[in-house]
């Protein structure tokens, strides 16, 4: 949808990753909208957000998502930030830890990412026979080498590629970090989010290089065994056939 939000549906069940709805990142006008509209999510079961930076959460939003019945897993101290908020439970994950919500079973793994606090984690969400890793906005680390020790198979993988760099360091993965990750992972599928562009860069404080086009042409030239699906925002992409 944008940044690292996405709809994914099971079942007739919904759960929204990292939601963010808002026009402008600190001050600085963001250029592409959200691929469906707050007013158009379907109800939802879960929100899986990896942390609490405001392009990954957005309060006010899941506010307006919020039912007795809506569960959010997130790091250590997601309850305490959605303290005000009409949802049934919030569960504070650290690596490792896992819950079940509806159909989703969700696992904590660990991530790096970069202050102020709580760190991120991000998630393996499995669902029926389906394997999916959502990364977040995770930078490189060797977290990935024990994420695919972890895990025997991973049907999809959700990789941030951006690159984001603040004053020269790196904060989130860019293109050649997420081919790295792939090769630990060794995901069937693989979709690249959170793409830089989304938003006015302002060099050398906040950078976004990291494109789509430069992440599925060095996935192919890594000559590994997963297939790039690039979504533009709205976009819709069904997994129907297991290979494993």
């Amino acid at each position: 949808m944008r940044t690292s939000m996405l709809l994914i549906e099971y079942d007739g069940y919904h759960a929204l990753t990292d939601p963010w709805f808002g026009m402008n990142m600190r001050g600085l006008p963001v250029f592409r909208k959200p691929g469906i509209a707050l007013s158009d999510i379907p109800h939802l079961t879960a929100i899986i957000a990896s942390h609490l930076h405001r392009d990954h959460f957005d309060r006010s939003a899941v506010a307006e998502l919020a039912h007795p019945a809506l569960e959010i897993a997130g790091t250590c101290g997601t309850a305490a930030f959605c303290s005000e908020l009409s949802v049934g439970k919030v569960h504070d994950m650290a690596p490792w830890d896992e819950v079940v919500i509806g159909p989703f079973k969700l696992t904590a793994t660990p991530a790096e990412h970069t202050g102020p606090p709580p760190p991120e984690v991000n998630f393996m969400i499995e669902c029926g026979p389906w394997r999916i890793f959502f990364g977040g906005d995770a930078k490189w680390s060797s977290a990935y080498e024990q994420i695919g020790n972890r895990f025997d198979h991973i049907d999809v993988a959700l990789l941030p590629i951006g690159g984001t760099l603040i004053f020269g360091h790196r904060t989130t993965m860019g293109p050649d970090d997420a081919v790295k990750a792939c090769n630990y992972l060794r995901p069937r599928y693989v979709i690249p989010i959170h793409e830089g562009g989304e938003w006015l860069p302002v060099p050398p404080a906040s950078w976004h290089p990291g494109r789509n086009k430069h992440f599925v042409a060095q996935l192919e030239d890594s000559g590994l065994p997963c297939e790039a699906r690039v979504l533009k925002p709205g976009q819709v992409s069904t997994f129907t056939e297991i290979v494993r």
